[in-house]
């Protein structure tokens, strides 16, 4: 069984069939397997008496386990070039995780599957109410987003309903922001994503988080080059650069720091989250944002760290 792409062209534009039964099935973006293709010689596609890319079935099944093993911490680059049979049992091997069962999940994954757009961004709203920016943030949008990758993984939403969750949720924010009126004082955080990461929702999630704590951030959306973030660093005088890094990631993200670096003011810390962000050991000016909620008190380390300048009195919630 083999699953045709559409002509190229037509790829580019908006590849219907691609998004449809590739996407669907490993949760991957072209624009990943692309890079994947020329970077590790995996997937190998064939073509069609039109030109058009066939994915053979054992290739998207392995697509499809590569896909788990990286939501579970492991590098693309570590496990591309294995067997799938390898894959399986590496995948075996891993502890139960405790994704949450279809008729315990939160009510987000019940409402995208209702077809009714208008009810998930009310619930949304509302939660936003009840509980107030920094909960709403750290306790409900963070488990919402477990829930929906872990239904994703059940095969229970479809790509496009993961997408519109994301838009919603981001858009939800983004007002939020707008009309945040709380003083700022440094640090001055630039937060962006490296080349090749197309996710940010996270990354809107940390920003938020920053405002919550009195930070003066700028943000720049997802994908930038190295030597544009450098720029906007060096000439907005930023004190530290943000990055995010998903599972889907497909570069080490050790390796983009060190890339990032030279292109950077001496002195500018980078700090760095995300499902994809595991890293041995830090280089020397780099921090790992655990999760959302201790990111006010890494905000204080910092603050103490740079003396009195960098100091003040805490910003409102």
């Amino acid at each position: 069984m083999t699953v045709v792409a559409t002509a190229a062209v037509r790829e580019a534009e908006d590849g219907p069939e691609f998004r449809k039964r590739v996407e669907r099935e490993t949760g991957l973006s072209k624009d990943l397997l692309r890079m994947w293709e020329r970077r590790y010689g995996f997937p190998l596609p064939g073509r069609d008496e039109h030109g058009d890319r066939v994915y053979p079935r054992e290739q998207i099944d392995k697509l499809r386990l590569l896909r788990r093993l990286m939501d579970l911490g492991f590098r693309p680059g570590k496990i591309v070039h294995m067997e799938t049979d390898e894959l399986d049992a590496l995948f075996a091997r891993q502890p139960a995780r405790s994704a949450p069962p279809a008729l315990v999940q939160s009510d987000i994954v019940r409402l995208l599957r209702g077809d009714d757009p208008v009810a998930v961004r009310d619930a949304l709203q509302m939660q936003l109410a009840v509980q107030g920016l920094r909960t709403f943030v750290t306790e409900t949008l963070a488990r919402n987003n477990e829930d929906i990758g872990a239904a994703w993984m059940r095969g229970e939403i479809e790509v496009f309903e993961e997408h519109l969750y994301t838009e919603m949720v981001s858009r939800l924010l983004r007002e939020t922001l707008v009309r945040l009126q709380l003083p700022v004082r440094p640090p001055r955080v630039l937060l962006t994503t490296c080349p090749g990461e197309q996710h940010s929702l996270g990354l809107l999630m940390v920003e938020v988080m920053l405002r919550l704590a009195g930070c003066d951030t700028l943000s720049f959306g997802a994908d930038m080059p190295f030597s544009d973030i450098g720029r906007a660093a060096t000439r907005l005088q930023s004190q530290i650069v943000a990055l995010s890094f998903s599972s889907a990631y497909a570069g080490e993200p050790l390796e983009a720091v060190q890339a990032l670096r030279p292109h950077l003011p001496a002195g500018t810390d980078i700090w760095m989250g995300g499902s994809g962000c595991r890293l041995p050991e830090l280089p020397e000016g780099v921090q790992v944002i655990r999760d959302f909620a201790t990111l006010e008190g890494q905000v204080a380390q910092w603050r103490h760290s740079h003396g009195p300048d960098a100091s003040g009195g805490p910003a409102a919630a």
